[in-house]
């Protein structure tokens, strides 16, 4: 078969089918799709709250809890522990499927009658306000996480332990403000840096020890903005630079970012690889198109999977661990095959289309939502093995006359406005232009607080910040003047402070929402650019996550190397 041109539905722009992806859609059995690639991952995101935390009515207690749903949102929650448990029934809500009907309609009117879970965690000690978590222990706001223990405001964490304010880390410890981190102590505001040491401000170091502002450095010690100090010289330096003070952190953050962009970037962010397309790629083969994936083989259009094996996968996003065969879906992981169009289907399951919130160990259902260890069911109603078998085809070709089957869910299905969706971090759109493109878009509520510490007023160095400050309500920065989502004003905790005076760095002066916006402009986002490499006389091409407007001098891997010291 030969690759094949087509039109997005949706964006209306040209993208290709290749022979391999044809292969693909054969064996899952699906149509070949028909929102280009790029749309097709604005859709499953506009499906996936990361980070957004809300108070909702359980609908059992008609207590407000904490919820990964916002009270405007139609559906039903219940308290996790208790929609976990075998106290209720998500059966009870079974419908038979109506031919005269769409199938999204009837999806849609179970979606606002069967009870959700209040957040997506499991295995979890001494947590406040987390979510989309597991195995975290002592955590404060630490969302996207496993194996993370006493740490606070972590997104997108794996195994770390004492770290705060950072995004994209792993195995780190004693860290504070990073971005793309791994196996790094005691490090702070840097990015893209492995098995560092005492770094500060220092970017793509790998094996570095008490460095300063630097880049592209590997296995140096005693750096500052890429000049060698002695050890003596070094400590004098760092005492001069005092960046416990604000100020003096600001200008050295300045300079700091001003230096990165003096020295070449490498087009791709990827280690240990064969064939591979797209950006933070580690460990993988045969992954095309791939954003911030590790263990993944012979798959294409895959975000955030850092759990392998994944293989023969498309179009799917957060989670893994022993996956095979999921298409078009999002949150599926832990021993899960042939999944299709479904999102949070997790532990031991298979065959699973159209499916929401079902785990653990279910298995060949279609259009469920919330069921746990059922097989067999279609719109939460129980069939027999034949029954079921006989059913589903007949449902998949009236599916195919509606121009619904072959799709994921329709983003005005979501249980969440744009805006607090994943699909507003990758790709940012006004209200009236979500609108326009058919994306929910609702005020949530906004809580209105009195501010009793002005930003002025925080001290300026971190060791004349007392305890009291524990019991302030402090202005952001920002004002709420930003694209951020500022909510205006936050607190700090003690595990905070401690930390900060501990290690000598300066208070947060931004809500936590405007300081995870701040990161996000570190990291690179999921889009990807023809380029040529940027070194002169160098002919090389690729494709790249940076965009040809940025300012970094952005080279091919074999010029890349010649750089790094």
């Amino acid at each position: 078969m030969e690759s094949q041109s087509k039109i997005c539905q949706n964006c209306k722009l040209e993208f290709i089918i290749e022979p391999e992806d044809f292969s693909f859609y054969e064996k899952m059995k699906v149509p070949p799709p028909t929102f280009c690639p790029n749309c097709r991952l604005q859709r499953r995101m506009s499906w996936r709250n990361d980070w957004h935390l809300f108070k909702k009515t359980n609908s059992l207690s008609g207590k407000k809890i904490f919820s990964l749903f916002p009270e405007e949102s139609p559906v039903k929650i219940y308290d996790r522990d208790y929609w976990i448990s075998d106290d209720w029934d998500p059966t009870i809500y079974g419908k038979d499927y109506d031919f005269s009907r769409t199938f999204f309609e009837q999806f849609k009117e179970l979606l606002h009658t069967v009870p959700l879970p209040a957040h997506s965690m499991v295995y979890v000690t001494n947590c406040e306000y987390c979510t989309n978590a597991n195995n975290i222990k002592g955590c404060y706001l630490v969302r996207g996480a496993s194996f993370t223990e006493d740490s606070a405001y972590l997104i997108w964490d794996q195994e770390s332990k004492e770290c705060l304010d950072s995004h994209m880390t792993s195995k780190c410890e004693l860290s504070y403000g990073n971005v793309d981190t791994v196996s790094c102590y005691k490090t702070f505001f840097s990015v893209d840096c492995e098995s560092c040491q005492d770094t500060i401000l220092c970017k793509d170091c790998v094996g570095c020890n008490s460095c300063i502002g630097s880049v592209g450095l590997r296995n140096k010690s005693y750096y500052i903005f890429n000049q060698p100090y002695t050890k003596e010289d070094y400590l004098i330096k760092l005492a001069e630079l005092n960046i416990g003070s604000q100020i003096k952190f600001s200008e050295l953050k300045n300079k700091s970012y001003a230096n990165w962009l003096k020295y070449p970037v490498k087009y791709i962010h990827d280690r240990q690889n064969n064939n591979v397309l797209g950006d933070y790629i580690y460990e993988s083969k045969n992954a095309l198109n791939c954003f911030r994936v590790r263990g993944v083989e012979d798959s294409k259009f895959i975000q955030n999977i850092l759990t392998g094996p994944v293989k023969d996968c498309y179009d799917y996003a957060n989670y893994g661990d022993n996956v095979e065969l999921i298409y078009e879906s999002l949150v599926v992981g832990s021993g899960m095959s042939n999944i299709k169009f479904s999102t949070q289907v997790v532990q031991n399951g298979k065959n699973l289309t159209y499916c929401i919130f079902c785990f653990p160990s279910c298995s060949n259902l279609f259009g469920c939502i919330s069921l746990r260890k059922k097989e067999y069911c279609i719109l939460n109603k129980q069939y027999t093995k034949e029954e079921y078998e006989e059913l589903i085809p007949k449902i998949i070709e009236h599916m195919k006359t509606t121009s619904e089957y072959g799709e994921f869910f329709p983003s005005s299905l979501s249980p969440w406005p744009y805006q607090a969706t994943a699909a507003y971090e990758f790709f940012p759109l006004e209200e009236e232009t979500a609108k326009k493109q058919g994306f929910l878009w609702y005020p949530t509520l906004s809580q209105d607080y009195k501010i009793t510490l002005k930003n002025i007023e925080i001290p300026d160095d971190i060791q004349d910040v007392d305890k009291n400050i524990l019991n302030e309500i402090i202005e952001c920065a920002h004002q709420g003047n930003c694209q951020h989502e500022c909510v205006g004003a936050f607190r700090v905790i003690e595990k905070e402070v401690d930390f900060c005076k501990r290690m000598n760095i300066p208070l947060p002066r931004l809500c936590p929402n405007c300081r995870h916006y701040g990161r996000l402009e570190l990291r690179n986002p999921p889009h990807f650019y023809h380029r040529k490499c940027m070194h002169d006389g160098c002919t090389n091409e690729f494709e790249t996550s940076y965009a040809p407007d940025r300012p970094e001098i952005v080279y091919c891997e074999k010029c890349y190397q010649q750089e790094v010291y």
